[in-house]
């Protein structure tokens, strides 16, 4: 990606975005709901079924908290590690995550308390602001279609 100079505006930078939209979508995944599934904007593969967040896949995952009122967080997971303790037969896995952003989007709470975004945790260094913003805006075009409340 470009660097800008000082005093350049962004809109005379050509290839200023780093990733097209296609590229976007395929770093996505979305946890199944009714509304996910009816998204025919949304590719099948780029659902998952329902599992604990420590589970989520490496990458940007979206999960829907209440459809009701769109209630809705991304998962954006860097470096995630497979690990496991015991021995032979009694050996459990799990998922160790290095760093973990919690984005949730803007949205009306009970009918009556506005949010803005929430953002908790820490980005991977490997995710600029640019790249995060894109994937974000992507992500809520689509749940402005799925939950049509503008949030």
């Amino acid at each position: 990606m470009k660097e800008l100079m000082y005093g350049e505006h962004p809109s005379t930078v050509t290839g200023r975005f780093k990733d097209s939209l296609d590229v976007i979508k395929q770093k996505v995944f979305w946890e199944a709901n009714s509304a996910v599934k009816r998204n025919t904007n949304i590719d099948p593969k780029q659902i998952i079924s329902k599992r604990a967040t420590h589970d989520f896949p490496e990458g940007v995952t979206v999960r829907t908290h209440r459809m009701k009122d769109g209630i809705t967080s991304a998962y954006f997971h860097a470096d995630v590690k497979q690990k496991y303790y015991g021995s032979g037969s009694n050996k459990t896995y799990f998922n160790t995550i290095g760093h973990k952003l919690i984005v949730t989007f803007p949205a009306t709470y009970y009918g009556s308390r506005e949010y803005g975004y929430s953002f908790n945790g820490n980005l991977d260094n490997e995710t600029t602001f640019h790249e995060m913003g894109q994937i974000l805006d992507y992500i809520k075009s689509e749940l402005d279609v799925m939950y049509d409340n503008g949030n």
